[in-house]
């Protein structure tokens, strides 16, 4: 579904995120990228939204080169994606539900579908009850669980996650990542960005490992979990 082919990602003469890196991601796949901060997962992330292009290489998802999209045919392309942000990016003016039907009415849903599919996606996510609330209102793991369900409530086939348990204690960590294991389980396929080496030797899913830019190592569960 996702390949990447020598990619790389300059910001000026003298500074690589990404440094020739390649790797393919099959349909359904859930796997993380980890290395150190600044090793280049989040900007995987973003070249795959398209929030940023290549310097050299090439990236398809489906297929199609995504770098030679048109900016007619980006919001049609992201729309096939959902992402989750480590700060949430919730519109504090809106409430829980509003957050995450906005996600649907943008895509042309009906207020009344949207709502509906919202209330749904909030009850998945185990707070159903916080559906009036306003983001400010909610702890730091209820807003990333708002925002997980606004990123899955439209079915993408993608869920990119970048840092999504960065600000929170284990038990509600490996919680959120139950909710993720059970989206792959319906079929989407979920990339996550994550330094958190022990929530991710609990998972038990590929790894691809980021060192300056480049991509040192990527393993399977059976193989011993990389140590920077």
């Amino acid at each position: 579904m996702i390949n990447f082919n020598r990619v790389s990602k300059s910001y000026g003469k003298d500074s690589k995120a990404l440094r020739d890196v390649s790797f393919d991601v099959e349909a359904g796949e859930m796997l993380f990228l980890t290395g150190h901060s600044g090793a280049g997962k989040t900007t995987i992330l973003r070249l795959l939204m398209l929030m940023q292009g290549v310097s050299y290489g090439q990236i398809r998802v489906k297929g199609d080169n995504i770098s030679q999209l048109s900016k007619r045919k980006i919001p049609h392309y992201r729309r096939n994606i959902g992402m989750i942000f480590q700060d949430h990016r919730l519109l504090e003016n809106k409430t829980v539900l509003e957050n995450i039907a906005l996600s649907l009415q943008l895509r042309g849903y009906s207020d009344s579908i949207s709502f509906k599919k919202a209330r749904a996606a909030l009850t998945q996510v185990g707070i159903g009850e916080k559906a009036k609330f306003f983001p400010q209102e909610l702890s730091s793991g209820q807003q990333q669980r708002v925002g997980i369900a606004r990123a899955f409530v439209a079915q993408p086939e993608i869920i990119l996650a970048d840092e999504p348990t960065g600000n929170l204690d284990p038990d509600l960590s490996l919680e959120l990542m139950q909710i993720f294991e059970g989206l792959n389980k319906q079929g989407m396929t979920i990339i996550i960005a994550s330094h958190d080496l022990f929530l991710i030797k609990r998972l038990q899913k590929r790894v691809l490992v980021l060192e300056k830019g480049e991509l040192i190592d990527d393993f399977s569960p059976q193989k011993s979990l990389y140590t920077p």
